[in-house]
């Protein structure tokens, strides 16, 4: 789509006819007037304009749509291409989109999508780990959000450059976006609950990392009043209800209305991924606290969301729940929860899952002093690790198996310190 003027729409429509200027112009007007208005030299009445319309197959709307209303049509187009191409992770593709939107966005002052296509483009560097070009991108973007006080998209441009300075481990200029985020949070009610979850796990996380346990704990806090406020399994049985009772009243509209919140709150139930992310974030701060129940506590949470995904999320949550149980000197738990891990990484094929579940085994046998049945467990470690070729692993591995020996044998513990030893010097760790 190319933006035309009123007269390069004209010629345009009507070379694609086939017509010449005095077809066009008919017993209406004189062919030199036409050339004239297709070459943007004269104005045209309203009736003129509905003649010419006419004799092309367009509306008038068409001919009278400006410039910047056909950059913006345009440019709203070429967004929603990008959104579409950046969740199919063709990245290039949307970069490219993006920055022909922007180039437009720009030679005609189109400021909320200008704002809009930096923000896409700052996910795509994103992704990308290119974390300083996202965060121009970002600043771009909030520039023009600010300016037309888009109050959500503000929050999420701090909440973001907030995310990626955190994973730069630069926490402080992470807590200050993130108080940013939340001044703008406080003027605006997102019904997204776990938006608000995801900031504040955040910010907990980072308050931990800078040694200020007072105020983590005070965002923990704030978390649990989220919580505590929003259950979507309630609010949408009261919704059903409710619907119900007016469908039975012949309030099919109103009972409509009912039925799309119920449906608007399963979809968000169905982000299973980004609640379990923000769950896991939470059990991590906890952990750093030493609060294991806290911890066990949102590990079963995200346990209960992905048990039937199989996937990261749900491992690392098991791996969190054994930790903590292996802490409480809870083995016959830890164990039962090892046993659910190994089958699910034995079944994906997931070798180094399977490690370390097995070091698991090998360390709650040793607090046991059942050293036999520890070394076996830390030998099948070994092999796996010798498989996937991870050479600080195996090192740390036979160090453990030297001091399990120490018990029994020692020429045994003497040669899995030297294998451990000659690996450390040959990675040039000693």
């Amino acid at each position: 789509m190319n933006i035309l003027s009123l007269g390069e729409k004209i010629k345009k429509l009507r070379k694609e006819k086939n017509m010449t200027l005095k077809e066009l112009a008919g017993d209406r007007i004189t062919a030199a007037q036409i050339s004239h208005i297709e070459r943007d030299k004269s104005h045209t009445s309203h009736e003129l304009l509905e003649y010419l319309a006419n004799q092309l197959d367009v509306s008038v709307d068409y001919l009278l749509e400006t410039k910047e209303m056909q950059s913006k049509k345009l440019t709203d187009n070429l967004i929603l291409q990008s959104e579409i191409l950046i969740k199919c992770n063709e990245l290039e593709k949307a970069e490219n989109q993006l920055r022909e939107a922007i180039e437009i966005c720009d030679e005609y002052k189109i400021l909320d999508n200008y704002g809009k296509c930096n923000f896409l483009l700052a996910d795509i560097n994103f992704k990308k780990d290119k974390y300083s070009e996202s965060v121009m991108s970002y600043e771009k973007a909030l520039h023009c959000f600010i300016k037309n006080n888009d109050k959500e998209k503000v929050f999420r441009c701090y909440l973001n450059i907030g995310k990626i300075y955190m994973l730069e481990e630069f926490y402080k200029g992470a807590v200050l976006q993130f108080d940013f985020a939340e001044n703008a949070l406080e003027e605006i009610q997102l019904e997204d609950i776990d938006m608000y979850k995801d900031l504040y796990s955040k910010i907990a996380y980072c308050y931990i990392k800078l040694n200020d346990n007072e105020k983590s704990l005070y965002y923990t806090k704030k978390m649990d009043e989220v919580d505590s406020k929003n259950n979507p399994e309630e609010e949408l049985n009261v919704l059903m209800l409710k619907a119900n009772n007016l469908l039975n009243m012949g309030e099919y509209e109103t009972s409509k209305e009912y039925l799309k919140k119920a449906l608007e709150i399963l979809d968000k139930e169905k982000n299973k991924t980004e609640l379990a992310s923000i769950y896991l974030t939470i059990s991590d701060v906890y952990k750093d606290m030493g609060y294991l129940d806290k911890v066990l506590e949102y590990s079963q949470k995200v346990y209960d969301i992905k048990k039937n995904d199989e996937d990261e999320y749900m491992m690392n949550s098991l791996f969190k729940i054994i930790e903590a149980y292996i802490s409480n000197d809870d083995y016959e738990i830890a164990k039962r929860y090892c046993k659910i891990a190994l089958a699910s990484a034995i079944k994906n094929k997931n070798k180094f899952n399977e490690f370390k579940i097995l070091k698991y085994y090998s360390d709650m046998h040793k607090a046991l002093n059942e050293n036999i049945v520890a070394i076996e467990y830390l030998q099948k470690c070994i092999n796996i690790i010798t498989e996937l070729n991870d050479k600080k692993i195996l090192a740390d591995l036979y160090i453990n198996l030297g001091e399990l020996y120490s018990y029994s044998s020692k020429d045994k513990e003497l040669e899995y310190y030297q294998k451990g030893v000659y690996i450390y010097k040959n990675l040039e760790i000693i």
